[in-house]
This record gives C-alpha cells, sequence and structure tokens, in this order.
C-alpha cells in the first residue's frame, strides 16, 4: 500500500528526479510550417508528440507530451502503452497528421489534428476525447508534458504561472522557455521531478493528483494538468517557445486566440504551394515520394538556410541520456550531399543550392575539409574526417554548375583530398581506417569534377593536377581494394576496406560495436557500388559483377516486404540479439538505402528498378516514413533512427532514375572520363 500524501502549492520535493532519457526515435509523424518564420518543429512516435525542436533543428527541448485519461477509480491510462494508435495524413500534400489513440478495451478515444503555428513558433493540437463507453463524466483527461529544454533533461525549471486570467506550465533552461496551455480551463496542475512525484507516478497511486507543486527546480521534471472537460470533449493545447517566459506565454496566447481551422488551412496551404514546385514525372508518384520530399525539406533549419539534419531523432532514444545531446539532429556532410542531389532529381534547385552555400560560409574548415558532423553553426560534434564528405560538396558544386565557389570551396576541398587520400581516417560508416572504394571512388568523381570547374574558372594548372592524380587513383583503386585471395565465393571482390591498401594480407581489422576482429578479406559491403554510381567504373566490369555475387551471398536477406543488406557482415550497430536497445553493443540490420542503391546499380545496367522502388516503399511506416533500418524478420523500422534523411534521398533519387532510364546522380565528366573512355574533359 502507498501511503497517500497530498500537497497544493509549493515546492516539489524528490530532486533531481530520476535519470533522464530521451523518447523513441521510431517516429511515424515529422512537421513544422513550411516558411522560415515558424522556429518550431514536432515529432510523433507511438501516438504521442516526443522530440519537439526550437528555435533551431539542433535543439530539442521535449522528451514526450501525452494524455492520461483515469476513471479515479480502477485505471490510469496512458497514450503510448494502453491505447491502440492510427495516423493518417490530414492532405496527402503537407505534413498536417490526424492521430487516433484509441482505449485497448474499447472505453473511449482520442482523436488528434497536429500542425504548428505558421506564423508563430507553437505547436497546436487540436483534441476531441470521445467516451465509447458511458459518458464524459465518468472520465478524467490530463496532459502530461516532460520538457527536455536545451537537448538535457535535467537542469529544467518549471511552474505554473497565471497569464492574462489564462493558466500555463513554464518551463525552461537558459535563454529556451516553454508555455503549455489549452483553450478549456484546468481543474488543477503540477510541476514535479520524475519518478518522485511528476504527475504519472502521482496518478498511479490513487487515481488522482494529489501533488499540485507550483514549481520544480533544476532536475529532470513533469508538467500535469487536469482538463475540465465537463463542458465537451473538444479543444486546443498549444505548446508555444521563446527566448523569455513573456515571449513563450504571448505566443502561446496569440496562437489560442487565432482560429484553428483558418490556421490548420494555413499550414496546408504553405506545404502544397511547395509541392506543387517539385517534379512529379508525369504524375507517376507515390504518397512516399511526396512524403519524402517533404520530410527532407522540413529537415533543412531556418536560421541556418541550407543546413539539413540526418534525422529528427536520437537512436534507441529510450536507452539514451543526456551525454547524447546531439542524436542524429545534426549535420553530416555526406547525408547533407544525398539530400541535396535528391533535392536536385525533384527539381528543387533552390534548396540544393543552398546546401552547397551552407557547405561553403559554414561548415568548410579552413584547410578545405570538412568535418565528420557538426552542430548548425558549423561547430565540429565528432572529430573524425571522412574523404568522401571532402569529396561530396565538390560534386554536388559541379552539378550545380557554382563555378563562384571554385576558389572558395572547390579547390581548398581539391587541395586537402591531394594531400591526404586516398586513405581515410573514416569511411562512410565512421568507424575504419584505410583504403575504402566508396571513399576512393567520391575522391576520384570529386577530383574530376573539380577539373572541370578549375578549367570553368581558369586554372589549369590545377584542372591538370587534378586529373593526373585522379587518373593514378583510378588505376590503383583494385591494386588497393580488391583481393585475390578472399574467403567469400571464387575469393575475387573488393573489401569493405583494407587498412594498408594490400588486399590480399593478412591484415585484421576491428569491427566498433563489439563486432570483433576479423581477416580484412573476411568483410564485405556494398558501398562498393559507389565505384559505379560515380561513373569511375562500369557496371558491367567484370570485378564489380563478381563482388556482387560474393556480397549478395554473404550479406543480402530476403525480408517479408523484400530483399535488403546489411552494411557488411559482423555489423555490431544495432539492437541486441534480444531486440532490447543498442548502448554501444549489439546486432546490424538491415539498411533500406541499400536496396535504393542496388535498384540504382540495375539501372546502371540498364535494367528496370521496378522491385526495389517497390522493396523502398514497403519498408516505409504508416506516417510514409523511411527508417535507417529494418528488422530481418518483419521488414518494420527498428529503434534506430526514423525517419533518416539519406533513406528518403535515396528513394527519391531511385524514383527519379526510374523514370529517366539513368542513374541521376552520375557525374557525366567522371563517367565519360572513366566509363566511356573519353579524357578530352
Amino acid at each position: 500500500m502507498y501511503e497517500i500524501r497530498k500537497q497544493v502549492g509549493g515546492h516539489a520535493f524528490g530532486w533531481p528526479g530520476e535519470k533522464p532519457t530521451w523518447s523513441s526515435a521510431k517516429k511515424i509523424g515529422i512537421g513544422t510550417a513550411f516558411n522560415y518564420y515558424s522556429k518550431i518543429w514536432f515529432t510523433i512516435a507511438h501516438g504521442i508528440i516526443t522530440e519537439v525542436y526550437y528555435p533551431t533543428l539542433d535543439t530539442a527541448n521535449c522528451k514526450e507530451l501525452k494524455f492520461i485519461v483515469t476513471d479515479k477509480k480502477t485505471f490510469v491510462d496512458e497514450e503510448m502503452n494502453d491505447m491502440d494508435h492510427s495516423i493518417e495524413l490530414i492532405h496527402p500534400k503537407a505534413l498536417a497528421y490526424k492521430v487516433v489513440c484509441t482505449d485497448k478495451e474499447g472505453k473511449y478515444r482520442l482523436v488528434k489534428r497536429i500542425i504548428t503555428d505558421s506564423m508563430r513558433s507553437s505547436l497546436i493540437i487540436n483534441c476531441k476525447f470521445e467516451p465509447l463507453f458511458g459518458t464524459i463524466d465518468d472520465y478524467r483527461l490530463y496532459v502530461y508534458y516532460d520538457p527536455h529544454i536545451d537537448n538535457s533533461g535535467s537542469g529544467d525549471t518549471g511552474y505554473v504561472k497565471k497569464v492574462h486570467g489564462k493558466k500555463m506550465l513554464i518551463a525552461y533552461e537558459e535563454n529556451i522557455y516553454s508555455a503549455l496551455a489549452t483553450s478549456i480551463s484546468w481543474k488543477g496542475c503540477s510541476t514535479g521531478f520524475v519518478g518522485a512525484n511528476d504527475g504519472l507516478t502521482d496518478l498511479k497511486k490513487n487515481k488522482r493528483l494529489n501533488y499540485q507543486f507550483d514549481i520544480a527546480e533544476n532536475g529532470n521534471i513533469a508538467q500535469t494538468a487536469k482538463l475540465d472537460i465537463t463542458g465537451g470533449g473538444e479543444f486546443v493545447l498549444v505548446l508555444s517557445f521563446g527566448r523569455n517566459e513573456f515571449e513563450a506565454s504571448s505566443t502561446a496566447l496569440a496562437t489560442l486566440s487565432d482560429n484553428y481551422e483558418k490556421l490548420e488551412q494555413e499550414y496546408i496551404r504553405g506545404w502544397n504551394e511547395y509541392c506543387s514546385r517539385i517534379n512529379t514525372f508525369d504524375g507517376n508518384i507515390s504518397q512516399l515520394y511526396l512524403t519524402s520530399v517533404m520530410i527532407m525539406k522540413a529537415f533543412e533549419d531556418k536560421t541556418y538556410p541550407g543546413a539539413i539534419i540526418a534525422s529528427m531523432s536520437i537512436p534507441w532514444g529510450e536507452a539514451a541520456d543526456d551525454s547524447n545531446r546531439g542524436g542524429y539532429h545534426l549535420v553530416w556532410g555526406r547525408d547533407l550531399y544525398h539530400t541535396a542531389t535528391a533535392f536536385i532529381a525533384a527539381g528543387d534547385f533552390e534548396t540544393a543550392n543552398r546546401a552547397i552555400d551552407y557547405l561553403d560560409k559554414v561548415q568548410q574548415r579552413a584547410d578545405g575539409s570538412f568535418p565528420q558532423n557538426s552542430w548548425l553553426n558549423g561547430h565540429p560534434y565528432w572529430g573524425g574526417v571522412q574523404m568522401d564528405e571532402v569529396a561530396d560538396p565538390i560534386i554536388l558544386a559541379w552539378r550545380l554548375g557554382r563555378k563562384d565557389l571554385y576558389f572558395s570551396l572547390v579547390k581548398p576541398a581539391a587541395k586537402y583530398i591531394i594531400a591526404n587520400g586516398p586513405y581515410t581516417q573514416q569511411e562512410r560508416w565512421e568507424e575504419n581506417s584505410g583504403y575504402s572504394p566508396a571513399s576512393i571512388a567520391a575522391q576520384i568523381a570529386g577530383l574530376v569534377c573539380a577539373a572541370s570547374l578549375a578549367m570553368d574558372s581558369g586554372d589549369y594548372n590545377g584542372r591538370k593536377e587534378y586529373l593526373e592524380v585522379a587518373d593514378e587513383w583510378q588505376q590503383n583503386i583494385d591494386k588497393w581494394c580488391f583481393t585475390t585471395t578472399g574467403f567469400h565465393g571464387n575469393g575475387r571482390y573488393y573489401l569493405r576496406i583494407s587498412p594498408h591498401g594490400n588486399p590480399n594480407t593478412v591484415d585484421k581489422i576491428h569491427i566498433s560495436n563489439g563486432g570483433g576482429e576479423f581477416d580484412q578479406r573476411e568483410v564485405v559491403d556494398p558501398s562498393f557500388l559507389e565505384m559505379v554510381r560515380l561513373g569511375v567504373k562500369a557496371a558491367d566490369d567484370p570485378k564489380v559483377l563478381e563482388t556482387v555475387e560474393v556480397v549478395d551471398s554473404v550479406i543480402k536477406v530476403r525480408t517479408k516486404k523484400g530483399v535488403g543488406w546489411y552494411r557488411y557482415n559482423h555489423d555490431g550497430y544495432g539492437e541486441t540479439e534480444d531486440g532490447k536497445p543498442y548502448t554501444g553493443m549489439g546486432i546490424g540490420r538491415i539498411w533500406p538505402i541499400f536496396t535504393g542503391e542496388r535498384g540504382h546499380y540495375e539501372i546502371a545496367l540498364g535494367n528496370k528498378a521496378d522491385k526495389y522502388i517497390k522493396c523502398m516503399e514497403a519498408f516505409a511506416n504508416e506516417g510514409y516514413i523511411l527508417p535507417e533500418q529494418v528488422w530481418e524478420d518483419t521488414g518494420e523500422p527498428t529503434g534506430s533512427a526514423t525517419p533518416l534523411a539519406w533513406s528518403h534521398a535515396e528513394y527519391v533519387r531511385l524514383v527519379a532514375s526510374s523514370y529517366l532510364g539513368r542513374v541521376s546522380d552520375t557525374p557525366s565528366c567522371v563517367y565519360n572520363r572513366y566509363v566511356l573512355g573519353n579524357k578530352n574533359l
């Protein structure tokens, strides 16, 4: 039996609360207004609001925002665990959602329409509580908000505040403030410490909100309000943000005073206008295509135009603490390149040009290199250097015809490649150093693209140097990366990576995330196909064909939803064997990007890619969102990161390439030089 204590007002005890964690990365919806005024983004997972970002896309401020239902006597239900949820787009060309959460026993349901205010930094939920058994008077409805202000679940302070007669729950850390308010009145509210006396912990004791604290300071807090639904179960909830209490609370009041139907129409209109400008390939597009382009666009920040993050998620967030402040809401140059080239495929050259401008003005270092990843302001997050990420911006500049960036971006990056390549400190999986066929292919392509831009810019000496090095590396890539004494198939294939560029020797590589240590010839990776995609090798090159056969025999998997591939054999980046979240060791699962990359390879061979398009569509969840990884048996998303910008970019480019009958992002100057043999650049 619990000892039931009560307290109304005053400071919450129980500091600092439980150790904070983040929320599930299995998002089924994400959204933001299509403009630069409203600097707020939301995510949805398991039927509830999870991370909310403000004022930039690298700043998460919420773990969860959900509803709790009780009858005061027999049950306390929360949306995520005790209700079945469904989600649908309110409009096919807008990131606006209708989420229905229904009690598993059929007693009631919550119908939520979720958008943001197009003119203000406010998340809006239009909610209707519907009793399916009994009457509305039989139920009590609470809203529960767990703030994680400024990328941290600890150090938050929250309190109740009445603003112009409206009660609000205010939370803050440093100079980021949130204000939660509803259109209906409250019968009580509290801010407590999570696990000690927060609203959910309190309600589970005796189905009532016994603690109604005014304030909880400098800890892991949660805020709860008991909603007055006696006048009907329909209301509007807003979660607004600002740089201080006044800005957050006044924004909440302004949004609440506006008409919801009008706000929803404005939100949808913005996305409709954007979708009207993208390529539709004679109308032969899917909902996943539309959603993919919108998601990629939503991943662009509004303070740092052109900065496109990898994902609005923290991988396996339910097991991640404050030490993982960046999650995937950071800028990786590689992911940005893939997304920008997908924008080109979709016809959005404006966003692609902003991306290359961001790389030029914000992320590139003085020595010409680019950080492994960075915060939106360009400050590095992890310290590695990946040579494909140095080359990709050059290729993107060439694709966009940006010869104006030759001296500021292209030449410094090309010089860095020549000085430091083809060896890479990390390959595209961010783990191993050495000679990677994918990384070298990117460097070769980057140098050839740089040579083209050098000629346009009058730098003939630079052009000559770039081509000489590119040709030398193209001629030696097999010597560095292709084994003839391998352990799989006929023993002839490209390795994932060779630490010292001697692929026939007993050279060990260490697999990260607990994968173990293996002879370099043991480990294969589909990434070698980047040589074909970037025009460095012909699709029907005998060594490429031999490696395709080996890769398929070692790491290809058929799921219920279609075919997929692992990153490489012995990958440890994934859930544990019994399905628990990754916390440093696990088993890597299937990555849908490889299905797209194989589709592109088939197109390069002159074949159709329809089955790969359908397979990628099957990997998407109910919100038309593609994950980083899917399970081998079901093909359903794992807990790693959903959505992943790279996955959506790969799908968009595959649709475009299929329509065109050629690989849409192969640099023609590279293809002409090495596949067609035309050296007259």
